[in-house]
């Protein structure tokens, strides 16, 4: 069985809330827009005896295709896409792209405060797309030292929900377990 996933990267310089505040309190202007690419990554399937195991691997493998130079050539590649076949050819290419992938990555950063809307605190973000033809997106938000994970399923290609989201949990929790006994371990040691 073969699985991808296909990652966003944002290829913008992460500004924070303060560094745009600074920015528009002496009228400089805001780049507005998406300029983001994004890399292929070979997802292997198994259960290793140390959960970390799977988490360092992908964690160098993610760490090696966000360095390299694939995420800025699919960027403008896909804006040379676009300017020679226009809109229609550049979505036929992105479904193309998207539908050969097993799962979509996105992870937003958030601000590191929390911050309110017309004097309303938000409690969490929770950033989400639709229409993107892939069987599984999930988008993780950090805000405010929290994350936040939503997760997209096509129901034809994965029928029970409730399955997928207790097998997530569960992933979660014996990473959290094998980290806070590694880290009890380099304590001890």
């Amino acid at each position: 069985m073969r699985c991808r996933a296909n990652v966003i990267v944002n290829l913008r310089p992460a500004l924070g809330v303060q560094a745009i505040a600074e920015m528009i309190e002496k009228n400089v202007a805001v780049i507005q827009g998406n300029c983001f690419g994004f890399v292929l990554i070979p997802l292997s399937i198994g259960e290793s005896e140390n959960p970390l195991d799977y988490v360092h691997k992908a964690k160098t493998s993610m760490d090696r295709k966000k360095h390299s130079l694939e995420s800025q050539c699919t960027f403008y590649a896909s804006q040379l896409f676009l300017k020679l076949f226009g809109f229609k050819g550049a979505a036929k290419l992105t479904q193309r792209v998207t539908s050969q992938t097993t799962v979509a990555l996105s992870n937003v950063i958030g601000p590191r405060e929390e911050i309110s809307c017309a004097g309303h605190p938000l409690e969490f973000v929770a950033p989400t797309c639709s229409g993107y033809p892939t069987g599984i997106m999930v988008h993780v938000c950090s805000y405010a030292n929290k994350l936040t994970f939503t997760i997209a399923v096509d129901e034809g290609i994965i029928p029970d929900l409730k399955q997928l989201g207790d097998d997530f949990i569960q992933s979660f929790m014996l990473i959290k377990e094998a980290a806070h006994h590694t880290k009890l371990a380099t304590k001890l040691d």
